[in-house]
């Protein structure tokens, strides 16, 4: 892949707005498919659409059987896509249509959760084994004319579809004619605006997917071709790396911002797990999502049990992967030799991998407290991911969450020292940003370098490990951001630190006023965890601090606050309003 400075164009038209001046080639990049031509990449100056020009079809019929088995194990994002389907009310649909639907995973979510009937159309291999799996109504086949769907749907979704397809706008017109008068079409694809170098490696790769997708439509570029389609009311949301679109031949009736009900997923899952075999994809790959569900809800006793099915599982496949000792298995990863291809790969471990060991690690730490276990399960998850995403660049694929995941993994090594070996962790945390994977030589995403030692410094705080937690201080000051819960937990830690550690009661002042503020812009002030737990400790830490310098007029107005809160808030805490009585009658302090 090589970034272009725009100087050379192509001639080309425009998929989204139909523009046809030439256009600047934004990138090289080498497609996976034989004789592998390296593609250019170009981008609408009018609308910022991106497309290959050069593009020819892929032969989408003929998915090899590992990147199926890659899908249901690991990149089968359901819960997003289920996501989406929440912004639609369950009750306003009887009808729902999907295409390029794939193994049917949400056509299934959707029958069983909502009770809708569905159909799916899709000419894939893996269309055909899940109709035959899952028992859903899949037509092998591609949608031609309107007719071929049967009865208007109220409801039509292409999630990851349109960016494959030639002609997008005959598309588009095509399904708003399988809808109803009021039905709603949903789309999902990726967005041409997280085109840039700043972009993850392996999320651009899968963005840009060189030889599959032909188009990434900007938001412009979708608002407009999906009215020149004929669709009268459209809405689209730029996501950061994907486009949510919605549109009508009517008006439309969703909500982008409706809550997500995650007891639904879980309760799919839990309901679909004892009907799938065990030893194939798709039911370890049912069985690793609701551990992964499990241990980020904070359900640890649960997500155990569910370890426990995904161990088993393994043990049907792949038996030398042994889940009872970690030191074991990640020697194992160390010696194995870099597999040169997704069948080689796939023939001695799953595609998930790297998630099964990470939540192993996140167990361990947060239910067993057994932090050198976890340390030893976050590095062999490290380690599992990237020799997964080592398979998947040899056809040009990749894997945004495995990508994220190993970097977390490494980034959680030192965070787990931070209880027993503190200048350790710092030393680790800081080192993070010069680290190199041993594999794919990347180096650790900014955002995940900054939370990673947010989190760590937070925690040498808590401690009362001061003198390790200030080499992080300077980094995580310089990266603080502007507003919202991140802005309140590190700045009151900050507060703590420059008011105990560095005896700069002003410095610390201005730092806990901070996080007071950040807790009182938050639009669930009333209800957010963090505001319960920060907002009147800040505001008694930065009256205290205040008091430290002389500034008692400053101090008393600071604590007014929290004696005569404002309605709406949450209640000051019995003993923290005792000792700021105490603090004011004691300094006399003018409230």
């Amino acid at each position: 892949m090589s970034w272009e400075d725009g100087g050379e164009t192509m001639p080309a038209v425009c998929p989204a707005c139909g523009d046809g001046a030439a256009k600047p080639v934004r990138l090289k990049v080498r497609s996976p498919w034989p004789p592998n031509p390296v593609q250019s990449l170009v981008v609408c100056s009018a609308c910022g659409t991106a497309a290959y020009p050069t593009l020819t079809q892929p032969p989408y019929e003929a998915v090899f059987d590992p990147l199926v088995a890659c899908y249901l194990e690991q990149n089968a994002g359901i819960d997003s896509m289920a996501r989406v389907l929440s912004s639609v009310e369950p009750s306003q649909v009887k009808r729902y249509l999907e295409l390029g639907c794939g193994y049917g995973l949400l056509l299934d979510y959707a029958r069983t959760v909502f009770g809708w009937q569905v159909r799916g159309f899709d000419p894939g291999f893996s269309a055909q084994e899940g109709r035959e799996t899952l028992g859903v109504d899949i037509a092998h086949s591609y949608l031609e004319k309107p007719e071929d769907a049967g009865e208007p749907h109220d409801l039509v979704f292409c999630s990851e579809v349109i960016e494959h397809v030639f002609d997008p706008i005959s598309l588009l017109a095509l399904l708003r004619g399988v809808l109803t008068p009021g039905g709603t079409l949903m789309l999902t694809t990726p967005s041409a605006g997280a085109i840039h170098a700043g972009t993850r490696p392996g999320t651009l790769l899968s963005l840009l997917s060189p030889g599959y997708h032909f188009v990434l439509f900007s938001k412009e570029g979708m608002e407009t071709i999906l009215r020149r389609a004929g669709f009268a009311d459209v809405r689209v949301v730029d996501q950061g790396h994907s486009l949510l679109a919605a549109a009508s031949p009517g008006t439309l009736s969703v909500d982008f911002d409706r809550p997500y009900d995650r007891r639904l997923y879980r309760s799919y899952l839990e309901t679909r797990i004892p009907t799938l075999d065990a030893a194939s994809p798709l039911g370890l790959g049912y069985r690793y999502r609701l551990l992964k569900e499990l241990t980020h809800a904070g359900d640890y006793a649960a997500a155990r049990g569910a370890a426990d099915q995904v161990a088993e599982a393994l043990r049907l496949r792949w038996d030398h992967l042994d889940l009872s000792d970690p030191a074991a298995l990640l020697a194992h990863l160390k010696a194995a030799p870099v597999p040169q291809g997704v069948e080689p790969y796939h023939a001695t471990a799953p595609f998930n991998l790297c998630g099964i060991l990470y939540f192993h690690g996140m167990l361990a730490w947060q239910l067993d407290g057994r932090r050198d276990l976890a340390a030893l399960w976050f590095e062999a998850s490290a380690l599992a991911g990237e020799r997964m995403r080592a398979a998947l660049h040899v056809i040009g694929a990749d894997d945004g969450e495995t990508e994220e995941l190993s970097w977390r993994a490494r980034a959680n090594i030192p965070h787990v020292l931070a209880w027993d070996a503190p200048d350790r962790a710092a030393d680790g945390a800081a080192a993070l940003g010069t680290l190199e994977s041993p594999l794919l030589r990347e180096r650790i995403p900014g955002d995940i370098l900054e939370d990673a030692q947010r989190k760590i410094f937070v925690d040498l705080v808590n401690l009362g490990q001061y003198k390790a937690a200030d080499r992080l201080a300077a980094a995580v000051e310089a990266a603080l951001p502007e507003s919202g819960a991140v802005l309140a937990s590190t700045a009151f830690a900050l507060g703590i630190l420059t008011l105990n550690h560095r005896k700069a009661p002003r410095s610390a002042a201005a730092l806990f006023g901070r996080a007071h503020r950040a807790c009182l812009d938050l639009p669930d002030r009333a209800t957010a965890p963090i505001v319960q737990a920060l907002l009147w400790p800040s505001l008694f830490h930065q009256g205290q601090a205040l008091v430290n310098v002389g500034r008692k007029d400053e101090a008393g107005e600071a604590l007014r606050g929290l004696l005569k809160p404002e309605a709406g808030l949450p209640s000051v805490p019995l003993d923290l309003r005792a000792r700021t009585e105490l603090l004011v009658r004691t300094q006399r302090l003018p409230v």
